[in-house]
């Protein structure tokens, strides 16, 4: 017997030991099932005379818990893919999995494991290698990845992992996604200098998240030589200085996210008015000033825009109008004023633009499906404060001098889904469970079992 394929059809139980006669077995997939086993009773340890196996995929199983046990591991050395998501695995990763060498795709999401992932950086075969949502808390240098050669995907998002990007990461030519969003990673992107001295094949880096950490100094403009990038998320860490004009350079960007960092006061880039690829735009507090530009409304493949949280005043651009694909409009928490207008968008679910001077009435937004509609449209008769709006279909009215009403971040869900190959999200999750449907038409679907099974593309 050579596969032994069990998947999705609701076992539960412990795992039998008896498998482990089965010596010439190579692919053992048991994933979506309530199956269990506690390694540290021993459930487990039948694999280790399982040594023919290449696939290892127990997915999805909670009740599958313990420790990786380390001689059961160090025994499998034709193994190529190991996949146990959300299980109930804890602790550090076994020293034997450095004898792994075969491995190609390493999939530990949805678990509690915690130390570092020193252990994995010789598996020179490796090109997937999802972590994400565990308790890592190692530090990255600019030594780790770097003989990764072949590694396509890494995800550690949502870890505690601290130090800084490891700057090898981008002179690997194969990469194509990293996140490592969401940890407590505080030094500097790597210099300019390093990215001007990179002389090997051209980056195929499409996915760059590195949103929710600590990191200082300035992006460096080096950040435009990395041409393949369709996504990039610099946002929530405390970039300074200026938005570096070369990221305008990165002609096949979708979606760009530098929201809540500390740079220079400027107006709002002129160099964004050509990246007509964008859908969607996140600049919310990164100090923006003067006034909301006219030509933003030539991005007319915008989904997302959010400028909230800025020094924004004037009007809002009736140019907005353009924007007819818009389906969520973050205005919150700036100067601007006049009426709202924009009655042509009828495709937006979300409006967001309290903590503003806006004036007049908003009928003609009214007319089509808000899902969520904030806007200054309270009144508190004790204070003498009027509604500044007349709404009849927002979903919370707030007022000046109110600094609890809409208290929230209105964050966009930053992830991306891997079942989809890192392309666009399903919706924008603003914390609540009440997601907002992106409605994209996946053409690219990819089946996650061959995702977890990569061979090279």
């Amino acid at each position: 017997l050579g596969l032994l394929a069990l998947m999705d059809t609701s076992l539960s139980g412990p795992i039998p030991r008896e498998f482990g006669r089965l010596k010439k077995l190579e692919l053992l997939m048991l994933q979506g099932n309530q199956l269990t086993a506690d390694t540290t009773q021993e459930d487990l340890d039948f694999l280790q005379d399982m040594t023919s196996l290449t696939s290892i995929k127990l997915d999805d199983n909670t009740q599958i818990i313990g420790t990786l046990p380390n001689k059961t591991l160090s025994n499998l050395k034709n193994l190529k893919v190991l996949s146990l998501p959300n299980c109930g695995f804890y602790g550090p990763l076994p020293s034997g999995m450095s004898m792994l060498t075969e491995l190609a795709a390493l999939n530990l999401e949805e678990n509690s494991f915690t130390g570092g992932i020193d252990m994995i950086m010789g598996l020179t075969n490796l090109q997937v290698i999802y972590l994400e949502n565990n308790m890592f808390d190692g530090t990255f240098n600019d030594t780790h990845f770097g003989e990764l050669t072949d590694l396509i995907r890494l995800d550690v998002s949502n870890n505690q992992f601290k130090g800084a990007v490891p700057r090898q990461l981008f002179n690997l030519s194969s990469l194509v996604v990293v996140d490592m969003s969401l940890n407590n990673m505080t030094l500097e992107l790597p210099s300019e200098e390093y990215f001007s001295s990179l002389n090997g094949p051209p980056s195929n880096l499409e996915f760059l998240s590195l949103h929710s950490n600590t990191m200082m100094g300035t992006i460096p403009a080096g950040i435009g030589r990395l041409k393949n990038l369709t996504m990039l998320d610099l946002s929530i860490n405390e970039f300074t200085g200026d938005i570096p004009s070369e990221i305008g350079q990165l002609e096949e960007l979708n979606i760009l996210f530098l929201g809540n960092n500390k740079f220079d006061e400027a107006p709002m880039p002129e160099w964004i008015r050509n990246m007509t690829h964008l859908t969607e735009l996140m600049l919310q507090g990164s100090s923006l000033s003067e006034t909301i530009p006219e030509w933003l409304g030539e991005l007319k493949d915008l989904t997302f825009l959010d400028l909230g949280g800025n020094n924004l005043a004037d009007m809002i651009p009736q140019s907005l109008g353009n924007l007819t694909q818009l389906m969520v409009l973050i205005l919150n928490e700036n100067r601007l004023e006049g009426e709202l207008g924009l009655g042509e968008l009828a495709k937006l679910e979300t409006i967001i633009i309290d903590d503003n001077d806006l004036t007049g009435n908003t009928n003609a937004m009214c007319e089509h499906h808000v899902e969520y509609f904030i806007s200054d449209c309270g009144a508190n008769s004790t204070l003498g404060v009027n509604p500044e709006l007349n709404c009849t279909c927002c979903t919370l009215c707030c007022y000046d001098g109110n600094p609890d009403c809409n208290d929230r971040e209105w964050f966009g869900n930053h992830a991306a889904r891997k079942e989809y190959g890192y392309g666009e999200r399903s919706y924008w999750d603003f914390g609540d469970n009440a997601g907002i449907s992106a409605s994209f038409d996946y053409n690219g679907v990819q089946d996650y079992l061959k995702d977890l099974g990569l061979l090279r593309k």
